[in-house]
């Protein structure tokens, strides 16, 4: 009864079955039909599978996306696409020997940095890694910069696709079927867990893209593992190398340089990591969603093509005007990226000129790579609307060098010691005069902490002009409008200071008793009265 002739199944109700189970689905069915409605009309416009074997390879899909996504990404199905597209493109097993080379390199990259900088080294572990390896590692990290903004979207977009499915499932019906009515109630929740399926595969898929693109863990400017490891991923190591007339020995060493400086910083520099998670956070968190753009999707494409919906949100879905609290958290966030990668610039060329003859060709390699935006920035861009670009990292590097060149290299590194004492944006704008800067800045704050501790010790002294038990200007007229405010009585009375006991002065002068010597115009009949 719930297939039409011929056998094939009908895919509306394929569909439902998938979504409900088939108990729960052939319920809804005889409800509709009841109430005269034919499901096999209901899918409208939407392109389902044409064979029974495509139907059932959907429907296993809608199936496990039911059953396995929580929060507003599904993250289990986000790592297996990443995982499949690193796989997909060639995946290579690291041979003992490569891995020997990646861990040597490392080791000896974190030697020449011993003679540059004073900061410690990090003791996470080496690792030489394959392109899956690579999405394993640096997942979680992913998730705290990604999630914010996918919560907002994933919303929107649940929103927009139960509303589609509203309408689709509502035409022509006024009070819903008791089965239906069971049915629409679960709309929401499949349409969270859809949304959720949706951003895992733009995630996934931008992940397992990036897979192919990394040099190793801090391509985004920071350290993607968190327990301190460096590595490099062995075939993309290995296709960089191949695109210069540089021998591979030392692009090798030069990138194991960039890596381990880069885990050096952060292993040194506690609060670095958390700043720059909490500056994406508060970026991503801020983000506002382009519902029309999501609901004109949304009402476009088929709610089954899983492809179709990652597109359409890839394009258009965040709104482009930011807000204040945004802009002052991607500043932030430029700033940090460019100390990051002028002070890494900076270390790795001073550590490795003595034995990388091409060093000055590496640099520049990868300041052009930074300049163009790497494949980590294009991703964060597409995922979150976020451009992480360290502007200034040219700037930052100038800077660096002045103060290690004038101040020596520990008082370079102790600006790293706390996120007040790091350089703002706008001294990067003239390294220059970073440091003529800093110590006019030093020298007012010395005065104004001199000036709180003789205050505190009582030893602040007198203004200029002045003397002991001399009135300030201000201390006078203060006086001057306390008498006042006594009242023109007193005044009056103080006349009566003129009487032989200069009794009425005393009376004026409290404000009480003038009055008695306001008697006599001149005050001489109170000086009478005392008198007599």
């Amino acid at each position: 009864m719930n297939e039409p002739v011929g056998g094939e199944p009908n895919a509306w109700e394929e569909m439902l079955r998938g979504m409900l189970g088939r108990e729960a689905a052939d319920e809804v069915i005889s409800a509709m039909r009841a109430q005269g409605i034919d499901p096999s009309e209901m899918a409208g416009d939407l392109k389902f599978p044409g064979s029974p074997m495509e139907l059932r390879s959907m429907m296993a899909q809608m199936r496990y996306v039911m059953d396995s996504s929580e929060g507003p990404i599904n993250w289990k199905m986000a790592h297996e696409i990443a995982r499949q597209r690193a796989w997909g493109e060639g995946d290579p097993e690291i041979t003992a020997a490569e891995g020997q080379r990646i861990r040597q390199a490392l080791q000896v990259g974190d030697l020449w940095l011993d003679a540059v900088t004073d900061l410690e080294p990090s003791r996470g572990d080496r690792h030489a890694w394959r392109r899956s390896n690579w999405v394993d590692n640096t997942l979680d990290t992913w998730k705290q910069m990604v999630e914010p903004v996918a919560a907002n979207a994933s919303r929107a977009l649940s929103d927009a696709l139960k509303q589609q499915m509203d309408q689709m499932t509502n035409q022509g019906i006024g009070e819903l079927p008791e089965g239906l009515a069971q049915f629409m109630g679960q709309a929401q929740p499949m349409m969270e867990k859809l949304s959720a399926a949706v951003f895992a595969g733009q995630i996934g898929e931008a992940l397992g893209g990036l897979s192919h693109e990394a040099l190793g863990s801090t391509d985004v400017g920071m350290p993607m593992h968190a327990n301190g490891a460096t590595a490099l991923v062995v075939p993309n190591v290995n296709a960089f190398a191949e695109g210069f007339d540089i021998p591979t020995d030392e692009v090798y060493q030069f990138l194991a340089l960039r890596e381990v400086a880069h885990a050096r910083l952060f292993n040194a520099v506690t609060w670095l990591r958390s700043e720059m998670l909490l500056a994406v956070q508060k970026y991503a968190s801020e983000i506002r969603i382009d519902t029309d753009a999501i609901n004109e999707a949304a009402t476009s494409i088929d709610p089954t093509d899983m492809q179709a919906l990652q597109n359409a949100m890839t394009a258009g879905a965040f709104a482009t005007e930011t807000t204040e609290a945004q802009e002052k958290a991607l500043e932030k966030l430029e700033t940090q990226l460019a100390l990051i990668e002028g002070w890494v610039e900076t270390i790795t060329y001073e550590a490795g000129r003595p034995y990388l003859p091409h060093i000055d060709q590496l640099r520049e390699l990868m300041r052009r790579r930074r300049v163009s935006g790497g494949a980590a920035e294009q991703m964060l861009e597409q995922l979150i609307g976020l451009q992480m670009r360290p502007r200034q990292a040219r700037n930052a590097a100038q800077l660096w060098e002045i103060v290690a060149r004038e101040r020596g290299r520990a008082e370079r590194d102790a600006l790293w010691n706390h996120p007040d004492f790091a350089p703002t944006a706008q001294e990067l704008q003239d390294p220059e005069a970073f440091l003529a800067s800093r110590a006019k800045k030093a020298e007012a704050d010395a005065d104004i902490d001199a000036a709180l501790e003789q205050m505190l010790e009582g030893t602040l002294g007198w203004a200029e002009g002045l003397q002991p038990g001399q009135d300030s200007e201000g201390d006078a007229k203060r006086a001057e409008d306390s008498g006042d405010s006594d009242g023109s009585a007193g005044s009056d009375g103080a006349g009566g200071s003129s009487g032989a006991d200069g009794t009425g002065g005393a009376e004026g002068s409290s404000g009480s008793s003038g009055a008695d010597g306001s008697g006599g115009a001149d005050g001489t009949d109170g000086a009478g009265g005392s008198g007599d």
